[in-house]
């Protein structure tokens, strides 16, 4: 039985890949790499928008349960 590392070559293939095909698939990773910091950078400053705008509202909403409380005495 094989140990270690010598048992992986038997997965390897002998056929070797187009050099063609490994630029394609490096330029897909860079372009969903590229597309995913776009989407995360317009994301956190709209997320970062609405979080402060509800840290507003909550300070300017009068406090509700006082006046209710008062009134059933």
């Amino acid at each position: 039985m094989q140990t270690g590392n010598a048992i992986f070559k038997e997965l390897e293939a002998d056929i070797k890949v187009p050099e063609y095909l490994k630029t394609a698939l490096v330029s897909e990773v860079d372009t969903i790499r590229n597309s995913m910091q776009v989407v995360a950078h317009f994301t956190e400053h709209f997320l970062n928008a609405l979080t402060i705008s509800i840290s507003f509202a909550e300070a300017e909403e009068p406090n509700t349960t006082d006046s209710s409380t008062n009134d059933h005495e």
